[in-house]
């Protein structure tokens, strides 16, 4: 007895055979001999990126899938379908052209396993979706498929061993499927995210279950990719003890970045434009993180030299308007990409990816010479000032805290040594 065999009774699947169904990446249906046309006992929301129908839509009325096919493409489904039946077939592959509720339409290839009592009378259908391409349909469009799917496809032992991959290979982890195969995907997670994962899996073994996690996987270059996962268990290997899972994983780092991105948005120093400090400290931990994705990082660190004095004669007025002129002159004076923060009431951070020690240097001091050089009326009066800077590029594997506060140290130590200088860190 093959799977398809397995998942479809005389009624409809299973809940076991439903939640199988649900994890295979394309658009999954059930229905008695009538097709369309008679009773749908099963379909899987992926069907929904294609009629742009729920699947509950399509369950409650079947007519909708059928209405949406051209009716030359209709009628030739419905006739080869009818032949495959009379014939004793028990595979047939349909091809149509659906029409999406947007306006839009593609060409599908609907293969179909024809399951059959002992007396060989039809009792169901066991359809599989696949968008075509117009030069082909069928197996080879269905590898074509997998090729060319941006998720990565993954089938999984209990112990997340991978036992096949398809789909986004390359583009997410940077090798080919052939040499995941074997590997465990805890080799090439987070260490933070391991424990994670294995627990959310563990409690999803127990009940066969699903799960759905955002965790960091290595890519080939040494840096991490950010990855939406859904596991869910394999049918074929569900035990009491130890599942298998088929998993669907997305590159998500992008969104990852846009939401820090977002959320710094609504938290910055009014004052200077800066993020605030707690921002800025997320989007550092955010950087270091995906490791080299982006590059190596450094950091630049400073404050007004003598800021208290200013404070002392001219106010606290006078203070806030050479802070204010701190964010402006950033922007105007750098050419480079950097998050700029605020990390007290008057140190600030700039966080640079790309940019090696001796670079960051070069910018520190372009900076200093550039505040070294700016008056600030005030009054009627111009107040000048100067900054010290800290610099230091990210060593390998270092914390972000520790990365941060060895920049500090570097500040420390120019102003230490009278101000008005730039200082790497130690």
């Amino acid at each position: 007895m093959n799977r398809s065999d397995a998942l479809v009774g005389a009624t409809e699947p299973s809940d076991e055979a439903q939640q199988w169904l649900s994890a295979i990446p394309a658009a999954v249906y059930v229905t008695d001999p009538g097709w369309w046309l008679g009773e749908v006992r099963f379909v899987a929301e992926a069907v929904a990126d294609l009629g742009g129908h729920t699947a509950a839509d399509y369950l409650e009325s079947p007519q909708r899938w059928l209405s949406a096919i051209d009716e030359a493409g209709r009628l030739q489904a419905l006739e080869r379908l009818q032949a495959a039946l009379d014939a004793g077939e028990t595979r047939v592959t349909l091809s149509y052209t659906l029409s999406h509720v947007d306006g839009t339409s593609c060409r599908l290839a609907d293969t179909l396993d024809i399951q059959r009592d002992a007396g060989g009378q039809p009792v169901a259908l066991v359809g599989v979706l696949e968008r075509v391409a117009a030069a082909g349909t069928g197996d080879g469009a269905s590898r074509a498929l997998l090729a060319h799917n941006p998720d990565l496809l993954l089938a999984l032992d209990a112990d997340l061993a991978c036992r096949a991959a398809a789909g986004a290979v390359g583009p997410v982890l940077g090798v080919s499927a052939d040499t995941l195969v074997g590997r465990s995907l805890f080799e090439l997670m987070a260490p933070e995210d391991a424990p994670r994962v294995q627990r959310a899996l563990d409690e999803q073994a127990v009940i066969a279950g699903t799960a759905l996690l955002e965790l960091r996987l290595r890519h080939r270059d040494g840096g991490y990719r950010w990855c939406e996962i859904h596991f869910a268990a394999d049918s074929d290997a569900v035990s009491s003890v130890s599942p298998g899972w088929v998993a669907v994983a997305r590159d998500i780092t992008e969104r990852r970045r846009q939401a820090l991105q977002w959320d710094a948005y609504d938290a910055t120093d009014e004052l200077t434009s800066a993020l605030n400090e707690r921002a800025f400290l997320g989007l550092l931990r955010q950087a270091v993180a995906m490791g080299d994705v982006h590059g190596r990082l450094s950091l630049i660190v400073f404050e007004v030299d003598g800021f208290a004095d200013i404070v002392t004669r001219w106010g606290r007025e006078g203070g806030d308007l050479v802070l204010a002129c701190i964010g402006e002159m950033c922007r105007a004076t750098l050419r480079e990409r950097f998050s700029f923060g605020r990390l007290d009431t008057r140190g600030f951070a700039l966080l640079l990816s790309g940019k090696s020690l001796q670079e960051t240097s070069a910018i520190a001091e372009r900076l200093r010479a550039r505040f070294g050089t700016t008056r600030v009326e005030f009054h009627g009066h111009w107040l000048a000032f100067s900054v010290s800077l800290g610099v230091a590029e990210r060593r390998q594997s270092e914390p972000p805290e520790t990365f941060l506060a060895r920049t500090h140290s570097g500040l420390e130590l120019a102003m230490t040594h009278g101000g008005n200088r730039v200082q790497q860190a130690p």
